[in-house]
């Protein structure tokens, strides 16, 4: 099974260690106004992609032919993220976080997400180049819980049902998670920036014992707003 309770509490210590930055939203000459105007932004993902920086491992090994892993179920599978932020807010003890939505769509009708948050960033190579952290909560629609298709007396086509269910669902414990995520995003002109982003969703065991959590990379086309 894997565990990744872990992942709340990393991403606050990235926030953390974000303080002990310069302001990440204050234009200067290198870093043009307009890139703190709000934001849309479309992304694709892997959903489930077999990587997890906030764990004690990087990658988690293959299982064996015609056996998975917990929490593995959905992985391998393609979402389409919408995603939205605002221009910096002027909260100076905050570190001027960007308020963010997002949807992301299971194209294989899979679990879906829908969230809300925080996200914080640094730019660097005369505003260029950026680094992004953020943290947020999320709901979705997928299980809970999946149900048993192994309990005894089921008849044989409601036990292949949840049977077919059991190995492509996953049961996530909680209807919400939380939503710790990091990009890294490239100016491509002054309106379009590229990014390169990891997105994970677990609870942190905050809400039942059973938290396989999942972690999606892909990346984004950021539009800028404003003038």
């Amino acid at each position: 099974m894997r565990w990744r309770t872990g992942a709340f509490g990393a991403a606050m210590t990235f926030v953390s260690v974000s303080a002990m930055a310069q302001d990440m939203a204050r234009p200067t000459r290198a870093t043009p106004s307009r890139w703190t105007d709000s934001e849309v932004a479309l992304g694709v993902f892997e959903h489930g992609a077999n990587f997890h920086p906030l764990g004690s491992q990087l990658f988690f090994p293959d299982p064996p032919p015609g056996q998975f892993y917990d929490g593995s179920e959905e992985d391998g599978t393609v979402d389409v993220q919408l995603a939205y932020r605002t221009a910096p807010l002027p909260i100076r003890w905050a570190l001027k976080p960007r308020l963010a939505a997002k949807v992301q769509i299971n194209t294989a009708g899979r679990t879906s997400f829908a969230s809300v948050g925080a996200e914080w960033r640094q730019h660097a190579f005369k505003g260029r180049v950026y680094g992004q952290l953020g943290i947020g909560l999320s709901i979705h629609d997928g299980y809970r819980y999946t149900p048993d298709p192994f309990e005894p007396g089921l008849a044989d086509a409601e036990a292949l049902r949840r049977y077919r269910i059991y190995r492509n669902r996953t049961a996530f414990g909680s209807r919400f998670q939380l939503n710790p995520n990091a990009s890294l995003g490239v100016r491509l002109n002054e309106r379009w920036a590229a990014e390169l982003a990891w997105e994970h969703y677990s609870h942190h065991q905050w809400f039942s014992k059973q938290n396989p959590g999942i972690d999606n990379v892909g990346v984004r086309l950021v539009r800028t707003l404003g003038r």
